[in-house]
This record gives C-alpha cells, structure tokens and sequence, in this order.
C-alpha cells in the first residue's frame, strides 16, 4: 500500500465524470487483471487515472495503452527482475536511485554514461527497466508519484555512448510503459556528441515529455540549485561529495536486495 506524506498528493481531487471513468477503465481490463497477481498489485486506481491523464481522459485510448502495458508487463515481468539478474550492470555506479529526492519531493534516477561497463543489451535495457520500477516505488512513497532523471553527460565519449537503438528503446519504454511518470529530465553538460543522439530521438518524443527535459551547462549556476539540494549530488555537478559518497555499491546492494524481498512478499500474499 502507497503510503502518502501530509501535504503531498498522487493524485489530485477527481471529477465525478472523471471518477466515472476510472471505473469504466477498470471495468475494461478487469479481465486481464485477474490473469495475473502481479498485475492486480501494480494496477492500482493511480496507475488508472495516469493512463487518462496521459490520453487527455479518453477511455478508449486509455483503454489501449492500458492493455499493451499491462501485456507487456505480463510477459517481461518487470516486478520480477531482482538485482541478482542485473549486478553486473549496476557495480560501476552507471545507474542508480539517489538516496536524496528533489526538491519537489519527486525520486532521483542518477545515470552517468561515463561508467557503462557493458555491451549487453537486454541486460543493459532489464537493468534500465529495474531502475524505473525502483524509481516509481520511493515516488510513490514520497505522495508524487513523479521521477526526476539526471544525467551526467561528464566524461561522455564514443566509447560509452550508447547506441540510438537503445536510446529509441529507452524513449519507448518511458512514454508507453511509464506515463506521467517522469517530472523533469535534466541532461547536465550534454557535449557535441550528444547532438546525434538528441537530434535522432527529438521527432518521436511526446510535446509533453519534450517539455520536462532541460539541459543544463557548466556555467549555469542557478538551474541545479533550483531543483536539486546540492550538498547530495557529486561535485562534478556543482555538489559537494565525491563519487564514491554518492555511490556505494554495497550500500545499494542492500536496499535493492531489501526491497525485492519485499515485493516478493507483496506479490505472494495476493495469490
């Protein structure tokens, strides 16, 4: 169950055409939900109203996302994937839930392209996906239900760039699978090189999503501060703890392991 902190709200007071039809959208994937616990857990009545936000409250279009999530969840399982699957994408630090949220409230997911370590691209893209889930869980925790994504693009090059396939894969999964889920995406000192990337990707990124990325450069002295408390992040990043404060893999290790115990045990006392 979300817990929700005094003041801050998943989701906003709801009309009653609006609550209507949420339950015109439960009623029609109802029959998909019964076919899986998994999928009885995460549909909650948020996860509802964010597909109809996302769908300017049409039901059917909601409707028809709705349904290829909740299959795409059924047979890539993302609730399942446990950091045993993916540790060895995660031992640089490349990718991962600050400990600190924004200052919005919304969950912090740190990537540094820098550090990518791997060529395996399902694991790469299932470590991606873990994150996410990860990302949601202390979003709704925190009553926002949003993500914010920080990239430092420090130390960006040809060798750790990843391919446009992955990030086209990356931009799909966002906006089909995790609507109204991310808050802001800050790209931090995103060099030339990115411009391929960026320029590859933009055509097929929702007006909405395009909206929330900001880049942000070195000079600029006042955008961070506005959305980050600087003494959590890295000093690479106007911050003022090192690397290694910031990521510590045991620490992290930890946690992941403790909260997959605990959707284990949230998904076994629904069977």
């Amino acid at each position: 169950m979300t817990t929700q902190k005094p003041g801050l709200q998943i989701v906003p007071a709801l009309t009653e055409e609006q609550d209507k039809k949420v339950a015109d959208l439960l009623q029609a994937v109802s029959p998909v939900l019964q076919t899986s616990p998994a999928l009885k857990v995460w549909c909650t009545n948020t996860t509802l109203v964010r597909h109809l936000h996302a769908r300017d409250w049409s039901v059917a279009q909601a409707e028809k996302q709705l349904r290829g999530t909740l299959e795409w969840r059924k047979t890539y399982r993302p609730d399942a994937i446990t950091w045993q699957e993916i540790e060895p994408e995660a031992v640089t630090g490349k990718q991962f839930r600050l400990g600190v949220r924004d200052k919005q409230g919304r969950a912090v997911l740190v990537m540094r392209p820098r550090n990518e370590n791997s060529k395996v691209a399902d694991r790469q893209l299932k470590y991606l996906v873990y994150s996410l889930e990860a990302a949601c869980r202390a979003a709704d925790e925190a009553g926002v239900g949003k993500m914010t994504w920080l990239i430092d693009f420090e130390g960006y090059s040809y060798r750790n760039a990843p391919p446009i396939s992955m990030a086209m894969k990356t931009l799909n999964i966002l906006q089909n699978h995790y609507p109204e889920r991310l808050g802001l995406a800050v790209c931090y000192h995103p060099p030339r090189l990115f411009q391929l990337t960026w320029k590859a990707t933009k055509p097929f990124i929702d007006p909405v999503t395009h909206k929330k990325i900001v880049f942000v450069d070195v000079g600029n002295t006042t955008a961070m501060p506005e959305h980050f408390h600087m003494e959590s992040l890295e000093q690479c990043m106007g911050g003022s703890l090192t690397s290694e404060q910031v990521f510590s893999l045991d620490r992290y290790r930890a946690e992941m392991m403790s909260e997959d115990a605990q959707q284990q045990r949230l998904h076994a006392a629904v069977i």
